[in-house]
């Protein structure tokens, strides 16, 4: 029997119903996931929430408990994960403290941020940085860090209100910027004062814990509970660390900003704890050194316990965190918001994450690493390429390449397109604003502070050489760069010297070797080096820079000044070679032939304190007054204790004659940096002016206590004994000390009329006619 037409017609409506629903539901346009965090901020009623930054330097994500670890206690980070979202496959692009964080910052690769090696090259202010973002938003934005590697003057200072990078400079003779250091207690402290005076404001506050780097020395009780090996040491750390994290969390939780507040916890880089040979990092790119943790916490209980296994890149920090805060994410940036995976994990895709180690090139001439991975796969392109299958073979040991040559050749060419399109239109790398003390400190171990090109092949069919052959000898110059550090010159010469005659071209280990022998007073010996290395590559700019150093300690100028210009012919940016001949010229009292170097060097590094003081130095000598007043209440407004720089005003307002703005300039510089023998000298001048005496007499006592080498103090205080109660053989014992001291003319011709009146006061006119004529031919000079 047929059915009704009338069920045929019911049938076509109920099929043609549907399809409608399914087309809506897969056609609909997507709510935008950045409107529906921002609802559920609006909901919460928080208008603007707070930022809380962690960054876990050197911390691998398979040693966390949440990781799945179970050699370490990490209650803190644990609970952190449950209420949260925890990203299983994070990548870092760069295996380095400072290009790592440079990425972190600004969501770009060091392909185009340009920083690529630790102490060669700052992050230019071209790049915006979150910090510049959420200022511009009415954030208050505080940054606290754990090592010098990242101090402010690297670049990431840029946007923060306040820097907190306090490190003690002066205990170090040369600057390993991995070794310097200060422990996460002491970072939490610095952080939690400020935090203390942002209650009322959005605030952003990035806080970097460093103690999972060398050296492993967690403090009690976790190195008696974990000192079973050295991975064991660093599992303390870990540890410590994890304590940090927890007085962070508990400040929050206590002032009630908890329920307000986004927590974002990201580590840098790894370590190698011996896999693959490595025992640190920045070498090789396997993943312990770049698989990092990654957390998110929310005030929001929707995504609590959330375990995301898509692969992630840390340049995704960048627009994840503009985006819950409801901030535009700019054009300039690489990574992609991971908060439509928040709302959507089981739809989430898969990201590729670039990686890259220059190290072996930049500073060993040889082959670079470059990776891509995704959440199965990973490739390093070196002269003998690697691809691994990471979830049946997780440490890296089984190199397919050959066996799957074509999913290898994909991820190749997906490589190539990355670093291609990654590199478009980058800006050029900048230099450090680094002091000239703190580059050659620097320089001692290597590091330059300026931008130094990658090492290209021969171009006549010769690779570079890999990296995987080369590790035995990378280790060794690590070892003497170490042995350096401390001092240790002769043991770090034996081993660099065994390197070199095996491994002649490595550029690194003859610069350790220069600064050795340059150390151990074998001068010869280290220009020979630097020779060397310049007879293979002319535009090193490090040699070129340590052979000026060391030919100004032999007082050579001429090639000093030689030297700097075929650098900046090379690197018209190099800001020390131009600081190095404007100094020279200022030592010879030449401020016009100095004062173009000077202002290069401050036109290059405007906002360098240091190259400010030299040229508001020369423009003093010049009586450019008004210009040097500019530069150095300039450097005083920033850094209100500048060594020198209330020095150069109380010059300044000496020279046209005022005299008690002079002093009390004087007064603060003396009170600030009391061995500053020359201020307490122009002091105690100025003070016999105002006739002072007294005043007078007790600085010219502190110029001989604090320089008495020189022959400043012993003559003008034997002037004042002359003036005031009349001490013969005291002045005269004080002449006779201070007459072989004096370099001057001047200043030995002030030391003979001293003479010629002591003479003439105990009546031997001989010696009082032999005074006045040697003191007449030095004032004719």
């Amino acid at each position: 029997m047929k059915k009704p037409r009338i069920y045929y017609l019911i049938g076509i409506c109920v099929a043609v119903i549907a399809l409608a629903i399914i087309l809506f539901l897969v056609l609909r346009p997507k709510e935008d996931p950045a409107k529906k965090f921002a609802a559920l901020l609006a909901k919460q009623g928080i208008e603007k929430p707070n930022i809380v930054l962690i960054t876990l330097d050197t911390t691998r994500a398979d040693r966390l408990a949440c990781y799945g670890y179970s050699g370490v206690k990490t209650p803190h980070l644990d609970s952190l994960a449950r209420q949260g979202i925890l990203f299983e496959q994070c990548t870092a692009s760069s295996p380095l403290t400072l290009p790592s964080h440079a990425s972190i910052m600004t969501g770009l690769y060091p392909t185009f941020h340009g920083v690529r090696v630790n102490g060669n090259t700052a992050l230019s202010e071209t790049h915006l940085t979150l910090a510049e973002l959420f200022s511009q938003q009415g954030y208050q934005c505080g940054a606290f860090i754990g090592a010098f590697v990242l101090d402010g003057r690297w670049g990431l200072k840029q946007g923060f209100h306040h820097y907190d990078d306090q490190f003690d400079l002066k205990k170090y003779k040369q600057l390993d910027l991995g070794l310097v250091q200060r422990p996460g207690n002491e970072v939490v402290d610095a952080a939690l004062s400020w935090l203390e005076t942002q209650k009322e404001n959005p605030f952003l506050a990035w806080v970097h814990l460093y103690d999972p780097h060398t050296p492993y020395e967690p403090p009690e009780p976790y190195f008696s509970e974990y000192n079973t090996s050295i991975a064991g040491l660093y599992d303390g750390e870990i540890a410590f660390t994890d304590e940090q994290v927890g007085r962070c969390v508990d400040w929050l939780v206590e002032n009630g900003l908890d329920r307000n507040t986004i927590i974002f916890i990201m580590g840098d880089h790894g370590e190698g704890l011996g896999e693959h040979g490595e025992s640190t990092h920045g070498y090789y790119i396997y993943d312990y050194a770049v698989q990092v943790p990654f957390v998110i916490v929310t005030p929001f209980d929707d995504f609590q316990g959330i375990r995301q296994t898509s692969q992630v890149r840390t340049i995704d920090l960048y627009p994840t965190l503009l985006e819950m805060a409801g901030i535009p994410v700019p054009e300039e940036n690489q990574g992609e918001s991971l908060l439509a995976m928040i709302f959507d994990p089981v739809q989430s895709k898969d990201y590729y994450a670039y990686g890259e180690s220059l190290s072996p090139n930049i500073l060993f001439g040889w082959s670079a690493l470059h990776c891509l991975r995704n959440s199965q796969y990973k490739y390093i392109d070196a002269p003998r390429p690697e691809l691994y299958d990471l979830v049946q073979d997780p440490q890296e040991f089984n190199n397919l390449r050959n066996r799957f040559p074509k999913i290898a050749r994909e991820l190749k060419e997906a490589l190539y397109r990355i670093i291609e399109q990654s590199s478009l239109e980058a800006p050029k790398p900048e230099a450090a604003n680094l002091d000239n003390e703190t580059v050659q400190r620097l320089a001692a171990l290597g590091y330059i502070g300026a931008p130094v090109a990658r090492k290209p092949s021969s171009g006549k069919g010769e690779e570079l050489a890999d990296p995987k052959d080369k590790l035995r000898i990378y280790v060794s110059v690590q070892q003497a760069g170490e042995l350096i550090n401390k001092e240790e010159y002769d043991q770090g010469v034996r081993i660099l010297e065994s390197v070199l005659r095996e491994e002649p071209l490595i550029p690194q280990a003859r610069l350790l070797l220069a600064t050795s022998y340059f150390e151990l007073d074998r001068k010869e010996e280290a220009k020979e080096q630097y020779d060397f290395i310049l007879k293979n590559d002319p535009k090193s700019v490090q040699a070129l820079i340590g052979l000026a150093n060391v030919l100004l300690e032999e007082g050579k100028k001429e090639d000093v000044i030689a030297l700097c210009k075929q650098t900046v012919s090379i690197d018209e940016q190099n800001t020390q070679a131009y600081t190095i001949m404007g100094e020279i010229y200022m030592g010879e009292n030449d401020h016009s032939q100095a004062l173009p170097y000077l202002e290069k060097a401050v036109e290059i590094q405007p906002k360098l304190a240091q190259t400010r003081l030299n040229l508001a130095a020369c423009l003093v000598s010049l009586k450019s007054y008004d210009r040097a007043e500019v530069f150095l209440e300039g450097v005083l407004e920033e850094y209100p204790k500048f060594p020198l720089a209330h020095y150069h005003l109380a010059l300044l307002h000496e020279e046209q004659g005022d005299l008690e703005t002079a002093r009390g300039f004087y007064l603060k510089e003396v009170a600030y940096y009391p061995d500053h023998y020359k201020a307490r000298f122009n002091l105690g001048k100025i003070l016999f002016k105002l006739g002072d005496r007294k005043g007078y007499m007790e600085q010219m006592q502190e110029v001989i206590r604090i320089a008495p080498e020189a022959a400043e103090g012993y003559l003008f205080f034997a002037r004042g004994l002359l003036y005031e109660s009349p001490d013969i053989d005291r002045a005269l014992e004080l002449v006779e000390k201070g007459l072989p001291l004096a370099k001057s003319s001047d200043m030995k011709a002030l030391g003979y009329f001293l003479l010629a009146d002591i003479y003439t006061r105990k009546n031997q006119p001989q010696k009082v006619e032999e005074a006045l004529r040697k003191a007449n031919s030095y004032r004719s000079k």
